[in-house]
């Protein structure tokens, strides 16, 4: 019995110490080019969105159902609409993403469907690029099929480039008339609720050669699934709003650059990524 004791006793130091590190150092990512398990753009989900079938059709929401498109792809929220010709599924994306949308779509709903049209098991499918549904747009893809959930893109220029949401109090405090970059070494990674009340975002503390100073990037559900990590002593390059937070300096992050990949958060007004959700 003593040796069970304190057999018992190391697991549980050892599970506290273990436990410790992982909350004072997240890293994050999952499988799949941008968007977790086979949802990214390169991914051989992704390449059937077709530029050239675009359409747009306007029905009725009959289900909502989480289903997994292609084997070994993680769950995604699907839609059967009932149009005045037929009735049609409609791919929205991954469950982790739509499922975090302020704006919820339902059984009954009247929603218009702007997407691609193709063949998925010998079957006519709508992937998504837009929903409308009353005087909301659902952004899922750009006009060439990249999807909202996907934050990492090879180098780009920074010129143009920029609750949770633009329009929160949080959100508010993003200002592009102070907008700075700055380079250097992440030395902390944390996860904050930065304001009462809001969910957990993913933090930073970066020292330049001037300063240490803290970087928001987003919520952690949108962050931690993205496919490149953030970790300790990562070199990188911010863009964003330089504000005032709690008294101190921090910038809320637009762009975070790391070796030949950039993770855009916000454009250039600071409306975030994450919020596919937007007024007509």
């Amino acid at each position: 019995m003593k040796k069970m004791c304190v057999f018992m006793a190391v697991v549980l130091i050892t599970g506290l110490f273990m436990s410790n590190e992982l909350f004072s150092q997240p890293r994050w990512g999952k499988k799949g080019k941008g968007g977790g398990y086979g949802w990214g753009v390169g991914e051989q989900y992704g390449r059937l969105f077709d530029t050239d079938t675009i359409e747009t059709i306007k029905g009725e929401v009959v289900s909502v159902d989480i289903v997994s498109p292609v084997k070994g792809m993680s769950g995604g929220i699907h839609l059967m609409v009932k149009t005045d010709k037929e009735e049609i599924p409609v791919h929205l994306g991954p469950a982790w993403y739509i499922e975090n949308q302020d704006t919820k779509i339902e059984p009954k709903d009247i929603i218009e469907v702007k997407g691609s049209r193709i063949e998925l098991e010998t079957k006519s499918i709508i992937i998504a690029a837009e929903i409308k549904k009353g005087e909301e747009c659902l952004v899922l893809r750009d006009e060439n099929g990249v999807p909202a959930w996907s934050g990492w893109r090879r180098k780009i220029n920074w010129k143009g480039q920029g609750g949770w949401g633009a329009g929160s109090q949080y959100g508010r405090m993003y200002d592009p008339k102070t907008i700075e970059t700055i380079s250097g070494e992440v030395i902390r990674v944390d996860r904050i609720a930065p304001m009462k009340g809001m969910s957990g975002g993913v933090h930073l503390t970066v020292k330049t050669d001037k300063e240490e100073i803290p970087v928001h990037l987003g919520p952690a559900w949108y962050v931690e699934n993205q496919d490149i990590t953030i970790g300790q002593n990562d070199m990188i390059e911010v863009k964003g709003s330089k504000i005032t937070f709690e008294g101190k300096p921090a910038i809320i992050a637009a762009c975070v650059k790391k070796d030949s990949a950039v993770l855009t958060l916000r454009d250039e007004k600071g409306i975030p990524v994450w919020s596919g959700w937007r007024r007509k």
